[in-house]
């Protein structure tokens, strides 16, 4: 049996059987002939490691040591359920504030380009209460349609109607960068994209977030277009794509959706929007945009986890031996999380070379991984993070 003790601030082991275990299995720190233990492996050893913990000969259970600590760590058991989900898969994790070093992040590239852009020579309607404009121009707008994917030329998915119907990113869009001529429907005088975009801000909130990361990606010649179905702000195609290639319809692969720092979201329904992408197989990327320097916060950090690797043929576990894979940071569905705040956590996590692991525990403590890949696109303002269901 493991023999842990305690004086109201320090947990340790001291007898010689019970360090050479728990070393082993890469708990606690050792210093000065004892092995000095923080109080979610404490409580993870009492639980499921058959360990006794005494303090002046009293015997303390796991709620005596764990509402001992609870005050100065509201977020214990938050804290703990993630430890003892990682630990119950026979992983390693570390508190950050306990070991600290970069590990090997590593970051996917998506094949942008530069967008042809050309000047055109047409008048397009703005309809300001309805956030549409219309192209009548049917040569013209087949062209569009076809060549650069703008707007939506005649009814969706079926072949009738004229008209190229544009949605007030792409008419901001055209009427800055193809110099293409907008009339508002209401006054019948010319608008230009600063005027079409206070039209939008006085409807749509974070709308100039919003354009901007569609701007950056039409201009590296993604195709960029409503995410609504499946829960997401845009949905992205990569260059190249087209509706005018014959055979399937194209789907689209990746779902965009912009987090503003001011925002704040249950994590329950963050989790909701990227689990629809992931229901329909498609990569959900997140933007938060507009951050600072002075933005980031002094967030707390929780671990550095360590996965599996191979080794001569057969998987074995990683130890802090090992460079850390991840920052994982412990929440509940409950939460309330921030753009700030996962701005800040991605930040730190990249700063490490690391990975952010996000671990959720739902109200039965079942734990649900969420891991957030950072994605390059080639001279771009802003940070972009693929999302991903991951089963350690």
């Amino acid at each position: 049996m493991l023999q842990l003790k305690w004086n109201g601030s320090e947990i340790w082991a001291e007898d010689p059987e019970t360090i050479g275990k728990i070393r082993q299995n890469f708990f606690g720190e050792h210093k000065n002939a004892r092995v000095f233990l923080n109080i979610e492996e404490a409580l993870y050893l009492l639980q499921f490691q058959n360990a006794e913990c005494e303090r002046d000969g009293k015997k303390i259970g796991f709620n005596d040591l764990a509402s001992a600590y609870a005050k100065a760590e509201p977020r214990l058991f938050i804290r703990y359920n993630a430890f003892r989900d990682w630990r119950d898969r026979g992983l390693v994790a570390k508190r950050f504030d306990k070991i600290q070093g970069l590990g090997a992040e590593t970051a996917k590239k998506y094949p942008s380009q530069k967008m042809q852009i050309k000047k055109i020579n047409a008048k397009i309607v703005w309809y300001p209460g309805s956030l549409f404009s219309i192209l009548e121009d049917e040569k013209l707008g087949k062209e569009l349609f076809n060549t650069y994917w703008f707007g939506q030329f005649g009814i969706y998915k079926q072949d009738r109607g004229t008209l190229l119907k544009l949605n007030f990113f792409e008419t901001i869009f055209l009427a800055k960068h193809f110099g293409v001529k907008v009339i508002s429907a209401n006054t019948g005088t010319e608008a230009n994209y600063k005027n079409i975009m206070e039209d939008v801000i006085k409807k749509r909130e974070y709308t100039k977030q919003l354009y901007e990361v569609y701007e950056e990606w039409r201009l590296h010649d993604f195709v960029v277009k409503t995410g609504f179905k499946f829960g997401s702000h845009f949905r992205i195609y990569f260059p190249g794509a087209s509706p005018a290639k014959k055979g399937k319809w194209i789907h689209s692969k990746h779902v965009l959706h912009i987090f503003p720092k001011e925002e704040r979201l249950l994590i329950s329904e963050w989790s909701r929007a990227v689990r629809v992408a992931h229901g329909v197989k498609k990569t959900f990327i997140l933007a938060i945009p507009k951050m600072d320097e002075s933005d980031y916060i002094n967030y707390p950090l929780d671990y550095l986890a360590y996965r599996r690797k191979k080794h001569k043929g057969n998987l074995i576990r990683e130890t802090p031996k090992d460079k850390p894979r991840y920052l994982l940071e412990a929440v509940s569905e409950d939460d309330h999380i921030g753009g700030i705040e996962l701005a800040t956590l991605l930040k730190r996590s990249s700063d490490q070379k690391l990975e952010l692991l996000l671990s959720i525990s739902d109200r039965e403590s079942a734990i649900t991984y969420y891991v957030l890949k950072k994605v390059n696109i080639p001279d771009s303002k802003y940070e972009y993070y693929e999302i991903e269901w991951m089963k350690p």
